[in-house]
């Protein structure tokens, strides 16, 4: 964690937040009798607290994380004022998973999206169906997502410059903070549990300790949960165990420790996904088998609405299907092109696709630059490569069955933080550079 002296400017605006909610919560909840505020700010009150407590850590991103707390925070009582409504039914199921008497609701945990209601069924247990205290836990969330990225680019870089960076880039990023406070929105949660993925994998590569493999483990487990594509991750462990470089002089041991590693991981994971741990996807309709058909047959179900790409593009043939999936690949990432711009809405999309441009070509550089490097790869290098490859695949499956770039643009923001943690050495803003200078990391 980066240290510092004084106390944070981002602590001091959380712990003013956290007075003046608590405050505005019992003046809603006995004045105003609203009890959906009421909770609401009583939960930015708490949440607040806690944030100051986690950002007095982060002296040097100080300013970064204020602001990205405040906007978020912002959206959220926007929101919360005009509503954004349950399309998914996340509220409906939560409320049946809050009836449930509490001995059972431990024996009730689903495996697929609705483990989100799962989770906020809980607030509904404490305070009643009401929308903005939920709201207010994405955005604090998402706050929460702000510093453990920051932290994961202090271990992977070592550089204060780079952690600045980083922070204000995923502090403002547009699409991160308009998807941190809906009320139906799975996808700061999963944000979450990838990044603490993330952190305890880079941790176990570098330093070999069981516990953090076990850490990261856990941490990927809510996120097979909440979305399918983070079976990928699963490759991801594989490849660490396998390919981390172990101190010890018996190279016998330690082919022995690799191996009872990943027959344990595999295990485990065969158990979750035989479980419907991560399937969701795979059981649309009562079923989708994993054949290219149905898969091809699931992206052509997207390519629905003025937003829909691609439609009518689909193949029975693997050959043809592997050949013409990096054209769905550039599609999912960079829609909407110039020729799909048709209203003011899609140049919102077009800006988004900028992004991810202007992020993609330092990403490439990077993978360029440490290919280079050939036998002279740090342990970090070797991570973010790997990283690399199991972003490849995330992509490859999100674009084969997307169809649809308002969908690819909420799919791919989930995926924003790991462009950036790749691509950060070669990303050029102007007014911060970086140079190789190290600082506390812990």
């Amino acid at each position: 964690m980066i240290q510092g002296g004084r106390v944070p400017f981002a602590s001091g605006i959380m712990s003013m937040v956290a007075a003046i909610a608590a405050i505005a919560s019992l003046v809603a909840l006995l004045l105003f009798r609203n009890n959906d505020w009421g909770y609401g700010l009583l939960t930015m009150a708490i949440g607040s607290v806690g944030l100051a407590i986690s950002a007095r850590k982060y002296t040097s991103i100080s300013r970064a994380v204020a602001w990205a707390f405040i906007i978020r925070l912002a959206i959220c009582v926007i929101y919360s004022i005009l509503g954004d409504g349950d399309a998914d039914n996340y509220g409906v199921n939560a409320v049946y998973y809050a009836s449930l008497p509490i001995e059972e609701i431990f024996f009730n945990i689903p495996t697929g999206a609705y483990f989100y209601s799962w989770i906020i069924s809980f607030f509904f247990r404490i305070f009643g169906e009401y929308y903005m205290p939920i709201r207010v836990m994405n955005a604090t969330l998402s706050v929460y997502c702000v510093l453990i990225f920051s932290n994961i680019i202090s271990h992977i870089y070592k550089n204060r410059n780079a952690v600045i960076k980083a922070a204000w880039v995923i502090a403002l990023f547009p699409n991160l903070i308009r998807f941190s406070s809906y009320f139906a929105n799975r996808e700061v949660v999963l944000l979450l549990f990838m990044l603490l993925y993330i952190k305890h994998a880079y941790l176990y590569y570098n330093n070999g300790r069981t516990k953090h493999l076990i850490l990261s483990v856990i941490a990927l487990v809510p996120a097979m949960i909440l979305h399918t594509s983070m079976i990928a991750m699963i490759m991801l462990t594989i490849l660490i165990i396998l390919s981390r470089k172990n101190n010890s002089q018996n190279r016998g041991a330690s082919l022995i420790w690799k191996g009872f590693l990943v027959s344990i991981t595999i295990v485990a994971f065969v158990y979750m996904l035989s479980s419907g741990i991560g399937m969701e996807k795979f059981s649309i309709g009562g079923g989708v088998d994993l054949d290219v058909e149905s898969i091809s047959n699931i992206g052509e179900m997207s390519a629905a609405g003025r937003a829909a790409y691609l439609s009518g593009v689909s193949f029975s043939n693997p050959i043809l299907t592997l050949l013409f999936l990096p054209i769905r690949m550039l599609y999912f990432l960079y829609t909407p092109f110039l020729w799909m711009i048709s209203s003011v809405i899609d140049i919102v999309g077009l800006f988004d696709a900028i992004l991810y441009i202007w992020v993609s070509i330092p990403l490439w550089k990077q993978i360029k630059e440490i290919r280079r490097k050939r036998n002279n790869k740090t342990s970090d290098d070797r991570f973010i490569f790997l990283l690399f490859i199991t972003l490849i695949v995330i992509v490859a499956m999100f674009a084969a069955v997307t169809s649809n770039y308002g969908t690819a643009i909420r799919h791919r923001c989930k995926l924003f933080p790991i462009f950036l943690l790749i691509a950060l050495p070669c990303l050029n803003i102007p007014f911060i550079k970086i140079k190789r200078s190290k600082y506390i990391v812990k």
